[in-house]
């Protein structure tokens, strides 16, 4: 990337960023928002020369508005018949409520994790950052939901994730090192199918011609450079898997962590208590019972163990053990 590629931000009348910043604004504020608190939170509006009646500004929100509602993005009253001065705008519900006719194909969803992605590391980086921080200093509460959906937060350090994507789409066999959660490290020639993003964790989804069978790999745990597979002729190729075969190995995932379940007894208003976004509609006892499904149990023991004081594990034995164990190790290396 280049200095020009890494620095560029949208110009001051770029519109498409004020569209974003309105619908951030409006996506935050948990009351909605009346038109004076918008005009102060999106930096064109606040910047746009004023007069008396604000008419050229009351036009430029009355076209972005038409422009959201034409992108699927539909603005309503809280209470229509409240005084001119008071009435509040919100995103009508369902703007952002997936189709449920609409379907898509595993290449579909790994082109929508990738757009994720790059979406993460821009979208509220430039001036619609700023619009939530001026909603913060008019005392504007968020709502619960925040930003999430809207501004998806998709992000990958592994340095396994641009090759095994390239050959993804080249379909070219590769091979890397593996180590298991008890630390055994083992050579992997695999055929990559796509990569899929798990509460958080990349994972890949290939055919292990060791094994010869379907097989998921957490880009966590590969630990060495991802290489192409080649002979005397170059890299070597294989066919694209049918349909069937991604969709059995997706329901063999499915039905892996649907059967991995862990259950804590977690403390109210406890930093975990927050962590795992519960509220208080769970009753008022001082502490609460919640089920989490899992992919690897080692990798949700490293998470648990920052909040160690909030929680007990009551199943499995098995979690329970990897933090002990973790904080066993931890104490070995600095006794």
């Amino acid at each position: 990337m280049t200095e020009r590629e890494s620095t560029w931000q949208p110009a001051k009348s770029d519109k498409s960023e004020r569209l974003l910043q309105l619908t951030c604004a409006l996506i935050f504020a948990e009351r909605g928002l009346t038109k004076a608190e918008i005009f102060k939170a999106v930096t064109t509006y606040a910047t746009a020369p004023r007069s008396n009646d604000d008419e050229s500004l009351n036009r430029m929100f009355e076209r972005d508005k038409a422009d959201l509602r034409a992108s699927g993005i539909k603005l309503e009253l809280v209470d229509p018949k409240a005084d001119a001065e008071e009435l509040r705008y919100v995103i009508e519900n369902g703007s952002f409520v997936w189709p449920h006719q609409v379907e898509l194909s595993p290449k579909q969803l790994q082109i929508l994790s990738l757009a994720a992605q790059v979406w993460a590391k821009a979208s509220l980086k430039s001036e619609a950052s700023q619009a939530l921080v001026r909603l913060r200093a008019l005392g504007i509460a968020p709502s619960a939901e925040d930003l999430i959906g809207f501004a998806p937060r998709i992000q990958t350090r592994e340095p396994s994730f641009t090759p095994l994507n390239s050959a993804i789409d080249d379909q070219h066999e590769v091979e890397f090192d593996y180590r298991k959660p008890d630390g055994t490290v083992s050579k992997r020639r695999v055929q990559p199918w796509s990569l899929r993003n798990i509460d958080g964790q990349w994972m890949l989804q290939c055919y292990d011609l060791g094994a010869s069978e379907a097989r998921n790999f957490l880009l966590k745990r590969i630990v060495s450079k991802v290489k192409l597979v080649k002979t005397e002729d170059g890299p070597v190729s294989f066919e694209a898997p049918t349909e069937d075969a991604i969709q059995a190995a997706t329901n063999s995932l499915n039905e892996f962590i649907k059967n991995n379940v862990a259950e804590l007894k977690v403390a109210r208003d406890s930093q975990a208590w927050f962590h795992f976004h519960l509220d208080d509609d769970l009753g008022s006892a001082p502490d609460v019972i919640v089920q989490l499904h899992y992919l690897d149990v080692h990798l949700l023991a490293e998470e648990l163990r920052n909040f160690a004081l909030d929680i007990e594990v009551i199943r499995p034995r098995e979690l329970a053990d990897a933090i002990n164990n973790g904080f066993a190790r931890v104490a070995a290396d600095h006794a």
